[in-house]
């Protein structure tokens, strides 16, 4: 441990673990002043002062066959965090969602003698329990961000800590929306439809074609304001290069929330931006799409009916899902219909959407979490500085 005061290693791999981690380290920071932390994170994370080893763009696969394409990256940054925790011996690593990676990490430091807490526990009801044995093994203290994950992991022996969902404090900070309107200049007579093609290059490289096809095909599009929203972890020219010469379609970067919420309808890739936009209120539909290798494996390992998160903690699919070979352009346009045209439809998704806040839970997730690792760590808690 460093005189200047306890270091951690903290882990998110993908942008939404970027946001997550960074409201947790402001959280530890308040309570702990004193902490460092070093790790792999996007921005908001650097932004909190945390000292990045690696950016999350270096991080971001998706599917099997992008991990396997990247093994050699992959092996060289566990052997340099093997050689940091050995140099640094860090009081902790926290672990931040992105499970395939974190749970082979959460292995190497607990075979180091480190403590490890892992934040937003991996989702073992959707997956299969195969994975519960390595929580149970290499994880000392788990944080699940839903309820019923605590009585999940109860059922196999393992105390897991409910601290409520950090999209809550994130999602709250919104704003209104003729503020986002004259933000970036957009009118206020037609409806705006987002286009949200995730986070991960080879995502919106793959989706947002999609996407822009049907609004070229959709035969109503000049009704509508059409908005893309931008990912800080997928550079501006790769979107730029997509829809160039597009008419009637504007791109916003670092808005993502106020896009989702003033929405009339998104057409939003599978992840955590569905909880984020049905959270929020707003109808979508949802794409999903994959090399053929890993939606074969993963069809098998999967133990749900539903993809998108919003239609899992509803308890069944209110939003469609296309996956696969149903992403295409002529289904979304077909769902632009049913979406757009069936006003009674229309709303009946949105009313089911308006639960989702109620199972969230209340604000405060960062900083309950942060205060389960300071006790558990036992680092008396400081007062702000």
């Amino acid at each position: 441990m460093s005189e200047s005061g306890p270091e951690i290693l903290i882990v998110a791999g993908e942008p939404s673990g970027d946001r997550h981690a960074a409201d947790l380290v402001q959280a530890l920071k308040q309570r702990h002043p004193a902490l460092r932390f070093t790790g792999i994170g996007g921005d908001r994370m650097a932004a909190e002062g945390v000292e990045l080893l690696y950016h999350i763009r270096q991080m971001a696969f998706l599917g099997l066959a992008e991990v396997i394409r990247h093994l050699p990256f992959i092996r060289r940054v566990f052997r340099h965090l093997r050689q940091w925790i050995k140099s640094h011996r860090p009081v902790a690593v926290i672990l931040v969602d992105y499970p395939g990676f974190n749970l082979k990490l959460a292995r190497l430091a607990k075979k180091m003698g480190i403590p490890v807490v892992y934040y937003i526990c991996p989702q073992l009801w959707a997956w299969g329990e195969r994975r519960v044995e390595k929580i149970r093994r290499y994880v000392d203290l788990p944080l699940v961000i839903f309820r019923f994950e605590e009585a999940f992991y109860r059922k196999h022996g393992i105390v897991a800590h409910f601290v409520g969902h950090p999209l809550v404090d994130q999602l709250q900070q919104v704003n209104g929306k003729e503020a986002f309107l004259k933000r970036h200049s957009l009118g206020k007579e037609k409806p705006i439809i987002a286009l949200l093609p995730g986070s991960r290059m080879n995502e919106v490289r793959q989706l947002l074609p999609l996407m822009v096809q049907a609004k070229q095909e959709f035969c109503l599009s000049h009704r509508y304001q059409w908005v893309v929203g931008m990912s800080d972890a997928v550079e501006e020219s790769v979107y730029r290069e997509i829809v160039q010469g597009e008419e009637n379609l504007r791109l916003i970067a670092r808005d993502t929330y106020a896009l989702m919420k003033h929405a009339h309808l998104a057409v939003v890739a599978s992840g955590t931006a569905t909880l984020e936009t049905g959270y929020l209120g707003t109808p979508m539909i949802v794409l999903y799409r994959v090399s053929p290798l890993t939606y074969f494996i993963g069809k098998r390992l999967v133990k749900i009916d539903q993809i998108a998160l919003a239609n899992i903690v509803l308890g069944k699919k209110v939003v469609p899902e296309l996956i696969q070979q149903d992403a295409r352009a002529e289904c979304i346009v077909e769902w632009f219909w049913s979406m757009l045209n069936d006003s009674e439809y229309y709303h009946k998704v949105a009313g089911e959407l308006k639960r989702i806040p109620d199972i969230l839970g209340t604000p405060g997730a960062s900083r309950r979490a942060a205060e389960k690792i300071v006790n558990f760590l036992d680092l008396s808690p400081q007062p702000e500085t």
